[in-house]
């Protein structure tokens, strides 16, 4: 599977209260899908844990955890994660 294009869906700076979620297509036409979160983001959303003040995120396999975010880091980590083979399992078709 290769990328043939990468569509962020969400302004950049939404990052300080959420997912930048992410359509990726590839060169057989895959559609797929996929959200970064940076730790800010994570702080600011998510389930929490009761009787806490922490927020937790857990089971979604098309979650990018990156420690800052742009565009071009959005685009290098998917392009290093499809060269590696893993971008069917790092994303979910759509």
């Amino acid at each position: 599977m290769n990328i043939e294009s990468i569509e962020i869906e969400d302004p950049i700076e939404s990052h300080r209260t959420g997912a930048i979620e992410v359509s990726v297509t590839t060169n057989t036409g895959d559609k797929r899908w996929c959200f970064f979160l940076t730790p800010e983001g994570m702080a600011a959303c998510g389930d929490w844990i009761g009787g806490t003040k922490v927020r937790f995120h857990y089971g979604a396999s098309h979650m990018i955890f990156v420690s800052e975010i742009s565009e071009s880091i959005i685009k290098a980590a998917l392009r290093d994660i499809d060269k590696q083979g893993m971008l069917e399992k790092c994303t979910i078709s759509y």
